[in-house]
C-alpha cells in the first residue's frame, strides 16, 4: 500500500507531521509493502484557504491513503473522488509514529464530513 504522509520537514521517517494536509511543504510517500520511503516537495503548498489540489499531484503515483493530522473537506472530498482513502494519524508527530499507528490499525478512516473547516482546528 502507498501512502502518504504531509510533512513540515525533510528529515527523512524522523520529519515532523505537518498539522494541515495542504499547508505541507513536504510529503513522505510510504510504501508499506517494500518499505520503501521519499519525500516529495508540496508545489501547492502556497494557495488560497480552499483550493488545495492535492489529488493532481499524486495521479498516477499510485497512492492508496493519506495519513494525515488535519485535512480540509475540500481536499478530503478531492482525495476520497480519486480513491484515495484518508487516515487521521492521532496528532502523530514524525512519519515513523504515524506508520507504526498505521500499521497496527489503530487510526481512524474518516469522510470529509469529519474534516476541518479551516486552519485553526488544532
Amino acid at each position: 500500500m502507498k501512502l502518504i504522509i504531509p510533512l513540515d520537514e525533510n528529515q527523512g521517517p524522523i520529519s515532523k507531521l505537518c498539522d494541515h494536509f495542504g499547508s505541507a511543504p513536504f510529503f513522505g510517500v510510504a510504501d508499506t509493502e517494500n518499505g520503501a520511503f521519499d519525500i516529495i516537495e508540496n508545489g501547492n503548498s502556497e494557495h488560497d484557504h480552499g483550493h488545495c489540489t492535492p489529488a493532481d499531484a499524486f495521479t498516477g503515483m499510485g497512492i492508496n491513503a493519506v495519513i494525515c493530522n488535519g485535512i480540509g473537506a475540500r481536499a478530503a472530498a478531492r482525495l476520497q473522488e480519486t480513491g484515495i482513502d484518508i487516515y487521521m494519524a492521532g496528532l502523530a508527530r514524525t512519519v515513523e509514529d504515524a506508520l507504526a499507528r498505521f500499521s497496527t490499525g489503530t487510526l481512524n478512516k474518516v469522510g470529509p464530513k469529519q474534516a476541518c473547516e479551516g486552519h485553526d482546528c488544532h
